[in-house]
This record gives structure tokens, C-alpha cells and sequence, in this order.
């Protein structure tokens, strides 16, 4: 029996925030392909070797489905924090390394939950995240809340595009002005059209089953990498106040923040009391300017 739009018994298909394609069709379908995980792998041998040949708990606490980790044990979290802290927990007492996937600032509010509430914590991590970038200040702060609780921890940062496919492109390093390089997987190609990054993506055979999708973003080549940006995505005092933000200005901020001109109205964590005019508490800032952990922040 033939069904529309391609379907097929078996497949999974998962909904994101592509800005093209928003009505019911704008699906994609989770491909067997060399993924992301398995690339950065590859790429980089100490990712690997932190494994130490133990199976992965792999704990999803993306807001939308990253498939099964093939030689991974996964786990959803639909988006709880609860949830999250249980899946550490199990990791701690099985004593697997674990593989906790999200949107960063979602992430970074669950890990301080569990840090305050001084729950265990896997000896290795591996936080893998995607949907917007983690601020390098921000990596900062939870690396150093989490270094003494670990043996070994490691951040991979996922760029994807909605109309193409998760986890397109991987990085780990910053270049000299502190830009993350991202790499492609094996089977994406990237070109510039200008400045403007297009991706292509390719099945099995090596057939393009995406042709130079221009992603609006703009990139320039760093060695055999790439760095990225987009000011409409990131505006530059967006960009500069988080730059500015200390390892206390993390802790107390979740990173969702609306910005009027040169001001920026910022959202305090659950249970902090602002110190400036423009903090504002949690559910407050919920109120006036909206917020969800489904959506991502706007910082244009």
C-alpha cells in the first residue's frame, strides 16, 4: 500500500523549528546515516577513548526526537528536569559514562538543579548540544562546577538545519577570536555562496538528497573547518553582554533575555532576587516577554 508523502511502516519522523516548511508536511525523517555522534567519534580519538568501550546512557533532553543511539542506551526526558536528574542518577550507578543531548540553556538549568540538590553524578560526560550556541562564558561556568565532580568532561556543540538534518556539522574548539569551528559530517558537503553557508546532504550511495540548501547563515573557512554566524539570529550586544557575564551571572541567569535597543531585560533562575533594574524574577519575565523551554531564546 502506498501512503502520501513518502511514509513508510517503520519510518520516524520528527517535527522542528525549520522556518520554511511549518505546516503539517515540514517533517523529516530520521535517517540511518553516520549521525553525529558516530562522526565526532571518528574525528576526535579521545571522545572515544572516554567511552573506554562502555555502552553510553544516552539521555535526550532535546525537545524533539535524536532517534535511537545505536550502541548507546537511551533515555527520554521530555524535557523534565526530574526526569534528567533520575537518568544521571541511573548513569552514576551503573557506572556508564552518559551522553546528555539538549538545548543549552535547558541543559545548563537542569545540571544546577542537580548540582544543588548534590545528587551523583557520572564520573564522564559527554554533553552534546544544538538549536543555538553555547555562549563560551557559559561553558565556562558549568565546566567549572562540574570538574570537580568528574573524571572526565567533554561539550560538543551541534549545527543543524531543520530543512536538511540534526547535527550537519560538529565542534569542540575555538579559533584565537574564541569562534567555534565546526566540521561537516562525512556525508554533508558545505559551500559559500558569498558568505553564505549552503549545505548539501547525501545518502548512502553518495546521492545528494538535499542540493545546496542556503541556510541564511554566514561562514567563513578556519582550516579545515568552519566558523559561523548570523547577527539576525545573535544580535551583537546580545552577543557582548554574554561575553561580559561572569560564572555568578550564570548561575543566577537563565540565558533568555529580551532585548529593547542597548537594554537587555534578563531572566533570573527559579528562586534568585534580581540585583539590577533590568533582572527580572523567573515567572515575571514569563509573564511580560513570554517563555517556554520548548522555544528557543530570542537574542536578535
Amino acid at each position: 500500500m502506498s501512503l502520501p508523502f513518502d511514509l513508510a511502516p517503520g519510518d520516524v519522523i520528527s517535527y522542528s523549528a525549520g522556518s520554511t516548511q511549518t505546516g503539517p508536511e515540514g517533517f523529516r525523517k530520521l535517517r540511518s546515516r553516520p549521525g553525529l555522534f558516530q562522526a565526532a567519534l571518528a574525528r576526535w580519538p579521545d571522545l572515544a577513548q572516554a567511552l573506554a568501550g562502555r555502552p553510553p546512557l544516552v539521555i535526550n533532553a532535546y525537545p524533539a526526537s535524536i532517534g535511537i543511539a545505536g550502541a548507546g542506551i537511551s533515555v527520554d526526558t521530555y524535557l523534565s528536569p526530574r526526569v534528567l536528574s533520575r537518568a544521571l542518577q541511573l548513569a552514576a550507578a551503573a557506572e556508564l559514562p552518559a551522553v546528555l543531548c539538549g538545548q543549552p540553556l535547558f541543559v545548563a538549568d537542569a545540571l544546577l538543579a542537580h548540582l544543588a540538590a548534590d545528587r551523583p553524578l557520572p564520573r564522564t560526560m559527554l554533553i552534546m548540544v544544538g538549536g543555538y550556541p553555547l555562549p563560551a562564558t557559559l561553558e565556562a561556568m558549568l565546566t567549572e562546577r562540574l570538574a570537580s565532580r568528574l573524571d572526565t568532561l567533554h561539550f560538543l556543540q551541534g549545527y543543524g538545519v531543520a530543512e536538511v538534518d540534526a547535527g550537519c556539522m560538529m565542534g569542540r574548539e575555538r579559533d584565537g577570536d574564541g569562534q567555534l569551528i565546526y566540521y561537516a559530517r562525512p556525508d554533508v558537503d558545505v559551500e559559500l555562496d558569498g558568505e553564505q553557508v549552503l549545505l548539501s546532504l547525501r545518502d548512502g550511495e553518495g546521492k545528494r538528497v538535499v542540493d545546496r540548501w542556503a541556510t541564511g547563515d554566514s561562514g567563513r573557512r578556519s582550516g579545515e573547518g568552519w566558523v559561523l554566524w548570523n547577527p539576525r539570529r545573535c544580535h551583537p550586544v546580545v552577543d557582548a553582554a554574554f561575553a561580559s557575564w561572569s560564572a555568578d551571572d550564570w548561575t543566577r541567569r537563565t540565558g533568555y533575555l529580551h532585548r529593547d535597543g542597548e537594554t537587555l531585560w534578563l531572566q533570573l533562575r527559579q528562586g534568585r532576587s534580581p540585583r539590577t533594574p533590568q533582572e527580572l524574577d523567573h515567572w515575571d519575565f514569563g509573564r511580560i516577554h513570554g517563555f517556554s523551554w520548548l522555544d528557543k531564546p530570542v537574542w536578535k
